[in-house]
């Protein structure tokens, strides 16, 4: 699909325009054509990294208009949400420096044929306090992901007896 010598992407799905305009991405695009087509079928052209607007179209592919993001961020927000990033970027680069120089391990030197002697005394209060700090920033250990059972396969899927059997049991329970 092209308009004006552009080529634009479309997901195939139909929408229906609403008071908000039309969702697409989990945001909101309006335009100021859209008044009075409130519950209007339509389809979503856009240009790949160009979220800022879309083009909307009948279902046939005809086009109805521009939709713009309803509640685009300020140049002043953009500008400090940059400065953000920026910071956040630079504070992991330090970080993984760090990281990278503790991890490092140092020998001392030899002259004849000795096991490795391995530098860099730690005390045993030092070393707990680091694996603690590690384990509390582990979010796959910090998952719980037997809170909320799985569903029963669907009675069409080919399922094995024993998974069958056990999907039955938890249900009565």
């Amino acid at each position: 699909p092209s308009l004006g010598g552009v080529s634009l992407e479309d997901d195939g799905r139909e929408r229906k325009l609403s008071s908000h305009g039309v969702r697409w991405r989990g945001r909101d695009y309006i335009g100021a054509w859209m008044t009075g087509q409130a519950g209007r079928r339509v389809r979503i052209r856009h240009m790949p990294h160009h979220d800022h607007e879309i083009e909307v179209c009948d279902p046939t592919g005809r086009h109805l208009g521009t939709a713009h993001l309803a509640d685009a961020a300020t140049p002043e927000q953009l500008d400090e949400l940059r400065r953000t990033r920026t910071a956040r970027a630079r504070r992991l680069r330090e970080e993984t420096k760090k990281a990278e120089a503790l991890r490092r391990q140092r020998f001392a030197p030899a002259t004849t044929p000795t096991p490795a002697q391995r530098l860099g005394a730690v005390t045993a209060a030092q070393a707990d306090q680091e694996i603690a700090a590690a384990s509390d920033s582990d979010m796959a250990s910090l998952a719980l992901p037997d809170l909320i059972p799985h569903a029963p396969p669907p009675d069409d899927w080919n399922t094995p007896d024993s998974l069958r059997r056990n999907a039955t049991r938890e249900e009565k329970r």
